[in-house]
């Protein structure tokens, strides 16, 4: 139990600690909600005339009447996106010698870690309730009422983490904040590699293929089925799964290369 109290307040502090570098900086998280609220309007205004109306009653006519429903889980995954930034701050750690003294100290490993993942974490959050309230202006519905949209949330933020835990663990095995940044060459592919626009069984070959093998692809049809569908147990089932499992991996590579970097120190 003492080790526990030990854990959370160490967690805690480092927390603290990086909560206070983004608010710090507070214009540094301006261009990915620019650039997620800008797909939305453009996803909407541009494709949801062509997919969601004008080919209704064809085999496109997947929308159920809203677009923005349909499309609103891309927008809120490229605001996940910003968990990408995690890894720099413990760089900077790095950089500056503090990750250094980390180990003449009794810190858990974990809390070294999971600090920045969850700051990550809770920025996606943030934006991605904007983007989510941006929705709802210009018509979102979700298909089970509001609930859809707390649905919708948990499942950024474990997105959210599985992104966090990448950069940090990218960041602290090359020791470089563009290590850390690659996380995001790395999942902006990913978000069009998936079903993005279109449901998944209308990609074909080799498409149909990389969306399966895909995280994301799992993360958008969960949120989906609440905002156009209704509930559709096993597809949220498999979101949750899935982006669990992604998040626990990533979370375990970090903590791998936080221990190798702590010896090598």
């Amino acid at each position: 139990m003492e080790l526990n109290r030990s854990f959370l307040l160490q967690l805690q502090i480092l927390t603290k600690r990086m909560v206070l570098r983004v608010v710090r900086r507070p214009l540094a998280e301006l261009p990915n909600i620019f650039i997620s609220a800008f797909f939305l309007f453009v996803y909407d205004g541009a494709l949801g005339d062509v997919f969601g109306g004008s080919v209704s009653g064809t085999p496109f006519d997947f929308a159920n009447g809203n677009f923005v429903n349909f499309i609103l889980p891309v927008s809120i995954l490229s605001a996940s996106l910003s968990g990408a930034a995690s890894g720099i701050y413990l760089v900077e750690d790095i950089e500056s010698g503090v990750f250094k003294r980390y180990q003449s100290m009794p810190i858990s490993k974990w809390a070294i870690i999971l600090a920045p993942m969850n700051v990550g974490a809770v920025k996606v959050l943030l934006q991605a309730s904007l983007i989510l309230l941006i929705g709802n202006i210009i018509g979102a519905d979700p298909a089970v009422g509001a609930i859809g949209y707390l649905v919708v949330l948990s499942l950024a933020f474990i997105g959210g983490m599985g992104i966090a835990g990448y950069s940090v663990a990218a960041g602290v095995k090359s020791g470089s904040s563009q290590g850390a940044q690659a996380a995001t060459f790395l999942f902006f592919p990913a978000l069009f590699l998936a079903p993005t626009f279109v449901p998944r069984e209308a990609l074909k070959g080799w498409l149909q293929t990389a969306a399966a093998f895909n995280p994301t692809t799992y993360l958008i049809e969960s949120m989906r089925s609440v905002l156009v569908e209704g509930w559709v147990i096993d597809v949220l089932v498999k979101g949750y799964l899935v982006g669990g499992i992604f998040a626990a991996i990533t979370l375990f590579l970090a903590v791998t290369s936080a221990r190798k970097a702590t010896e090598k120190a």
